[in-house]
């Protein structure tokens, strides 16, 4: 709609001069138009008559305002083309190159309130990530403020979540508005990612039960989680407290992570005691998940780590890389 109107301005300039040549000078309508239209653009071809007194006082008010109008039209028409349709392609194709180098990325589907907190956590932990909304007008003003990889679609269609990069992605938030969307989004990505994992928010218990048939690793149902967090904040309020400073990791130095033990691992097939954690990296193994089982807090120290195992430490950022390097990484 905005390509016409300039267009409309031009049509308008080049009517009054028909009628205004034809009215002055009585020609024919043809010679009326091209008339107006070497006067309206200046291209120096000579007059198809001479023109009367009235006709060249005429022809100066069309030349004032068709040249004007003219130059104004174009600048809106490059402004509507390169800000609209050169701009957005541009963009598509940094975006599917950029999408294409992607791997172990996090997929947000919704940027609803949700949606938004988990986009700032991920960015917090500099780790890559797409957002998938089918809003535009929302899409378009994150992109004023960010340089991220923004999907407008259907995060419920295949080809949306191959666009995102599904089959090289290490996690999905199912964040879209209805527990029906969020079904049929795990269901899709699911066929096509047998190995992502998937996080999804249910509105109620029963679809909490049918997300996880269905394919989700974990689902939050965000008002049994404020419930309880009000609850404990009355019976327990520094304890709160303090789980949101680990969480936010913005006001405390106290870092909180979760490793998965790789064959590679110098922790591999040895005990907390053996490996010595504490001592040379000062860190706390505050739980230990093995494969298959519940989560072990405050684990033994003659418990034995194996292969997928995952531990949850507790230490200073610095300390937790510094154990990620020495114990999580290959050994040469």
């Amino acid at each position: 709609m905005e390509m016409w109107k300039p267009l409309l301005l031009i049509l308008l300039m080049i009517i009054i001069g028909i009628i205004g040549f034809h009215i002055i000078e009585g020609w024919p309508f043809l010679d009326c138009l091209y008339m107006t239209v070497i006067t309206i653009f200046t291209v120096g071809f000579k007059e198809v008559y001479d023109l009367s007194p009235v006709g060249r006082i005429f022809t100066i008010f069309i030349i004032l305002g068709g040249v004007g109008t003219a130059i104004f039209a174009f600048t809106k028409m490059a402004e509507i083309v390169y800000g609209g349709g050169i701009r957005k392609f541009l963009r598509r194709r940094r975006m599917e190159k950029k999408l294409a180098n992607l791997k172990n990325h996090y997929i947000i589907c919704g940027h609803g309130r949700m949606g938004r907190v988990v986009r700032e956590r991920l960015e917090e932990e500099k780790m890559p990530y797409v957002v998938i909304d089918s809003n535009e007008k929302k899409l378009e003003a994150l992109m004023q403020t960010h340089k991220d990889l923004l999907i407008k679609g259907d995060a419920t269609q295949e080809d949306v979540l191959i666009q995102a990069g599904i089959k090289k992605a290490k996690g999905l938030a199912a964040l879209l508005p209805t527990d029906a969307d969020n079904l049929y989004l795990i269901l899709t990505a699911r066929l096509i990612n047998p190995s992502v994992f998937i996080l999804s928010k249910a509105l109620d218990e029963e679809a909490e039960r049918k997300l996880l048939q269905i394919g989700a690793n974990r689902v939050v149902s965000p008002f049994k989680l404020s419930g309880f967090k009000i609850a404990q904040g009355l019976i327990r309020p520094t304890l709160v407290d303090f789980i949101d400073l680990i969480i936010r990791r913005k006001e405390l130095s106290l870092y909180m992570e979760e490793f998965t033990v790789t064959k590679e691992s110098r922790l591999v097939e040895r005990t907390l005691r053996e490996c010595d954690i504490r001592k040379t990296s000062n860190i706390i193994v505050v739980a230990v998940k093995k494969p298959g089982e519940d989560i072990i807090f405050n684990p033994s120290p003659d418990i034995k780590l194996e292969t997928g195992d995952i531990l949850l430490v507790l230490g200073d950022e610095k300390e937790v890389s510094q154990f990620e390097s020495t114990y999580l990484e290959a050994q040469n």
